[in-house]
């Protein structure tokens, strides 16, 4: 995909953790869902950067790794907020006073889409992107954090000798009796990517979706034996239980449950990637700190070594695996550096979902009524 003659890295990338309808709405949000957000600053220069995240622990990490350091460091407050969607993103652009918020977090097709729509400023070398994975950057900011969905299943019922490795072993019913753990589309539409790996189909060849072959593939499993997580903690809940003894999860999700006791495993192989990006509202009144904020973010490897402990999710920066404990072994596994995911993993094609993500949950939807 290009853009002013540039090309974006980023279109093999995609969906994330959160909502899959809300990666791509195009309707502006109401005025009673912004006052929920802390009120911004807007002078032009006023040594500020309004930052529109996600909340929860996620956004507490942003916040204690991330914003704090960079404040004591720089003096330039970051206001933090929650409710980022590209809904949002698109609304600071018809606000005459402008954006009131400068950079707003979002899932990779989301962030497509806001290219797309002129929504962002192109970087032009105010961001040194030098230690980030090429293909993690664009001209308009880069996927800043990652998230590999993986065939996970419960180690205290299946032994590492009897462990399935892809897909395909998971749609493998005489192998594993007992029912199966899925994203719902509507969270994340990783399910149907998995479903045609299952089937056959090489990273390689996944795009466009083949849906009817996708669809047919789940039909192996059989409806009443998929238990579609709702959430993304779900398949913690449901796989650490033995209610699905298998079944798809974020590795994140897994190496924090983990730490709780919650036995487990998982397979790199065919991981999923998607992920989250950044980048500047073009109608930002702090430009210039909004691009000094996420220059820091770029090319702080020991801060975001910090981020990946704490969360648990990978970061495209060379330096992170080296700089993690070296008791962080699951940690460093899962990094989008590691060369089996590398050479096996799938990345989500956030152009793709960007064009056709109604038509996706519009199939997803009669089959699950069919």
């Amino acid at each position: 995909m290009k853009r002013n003659g540039k090309d974006l890295v980023l279109d093999r990338h995609g969906l994330t953790r959160r909502s899959f309808v809300g990666a791509t709405a195009t309707a502006l949000i109401s005025a009673p869902f912004v006052n929920q957000l802390v009120r911004p600053a807007r002078a032009a220069g006023s040594g500020v950067v309004n930052f529109a995240g996600f909340g929860g622990s996620y956004g507490d990490a942003l916040r204690e790794v991330w914003f704090e350091p960079f404040e004591k460091e720089t003096g330039i407050k970051v206001n933090i907020g929650v409710g980022a969607s590209l809904a949002l993103a698109k609304l600071q652009t018809v606000n005459p006073n402008g954006a009131e918020w400068d950079i707003v977090d979002l899932p990779n097709p989301a962030f497509i889409t806001a290219v797309n729509e002129n929504i962002l400023l192109p970087v032009e070398g105010r961001i040194d992107f030098s230690k980030i994975l090429p293909k993690y950057v664009t001209p308009y900011g880069w996927s800043y954090t990652a998230f590999v969905y993986v065939v996970g299943r419960n180690s205290k019922l299946i032994p590492n000798a009897a462990a399935p490795q892809t897909w395909a072993d998971m749609w493998d019913t005489k192998r594993y009796s007992g029912k199966r753990s899925l994203n719902n589309v509507n969270t994340s539409a990783v399910s149907l990517e998995a479903a045609l790996m299952a089937d056959g189909v090489t990273p390689a060849n996944i795009y466009p979706l083949d849906l009817d072959r996708a669809f047919a593939s789940l039909d192996k499993l059989q409806k009443g034996n998929i238990v579609w997580g709702m959430s993304l903690q779900d398949p913690v809940q449901q796989i650490g239980s033995g209610q699905t003894p298998v079944g798809g999860i974020y590795t994140g999700r897994a190496i924090m449950a983990n730490r709780q006791g919650a036995g487990i495993a998982y397979s790199l192989k065919q991981g999923i990637i998607g992920g989250d990006s950044l980048g500047v509202i073009r109608t930002s009144n702090n430009k210039d700190e909004a691009f000094t904020l996420l220059n820091f973010m770029a090319t702080r490897g020991d801060l975001s070594a910090k981020f990946v402990e704490r969360t648990s999710y990978g970061i495209p920066h060379v330096d992170v695996e080296s700089l993690l404990p070296k008791d962080a072994d699951d940690i460093r596994a899962a990094l989008p550096t590691n060369p089996v995911l590398q050479e096996t993993a799938l990345f989500n094609n956030a152009q793709y979902y960007a064009e056709h993500m109604p038509e996706v949950l519009r199939r997803f939807q009669e089959w699950q009524l069919d």
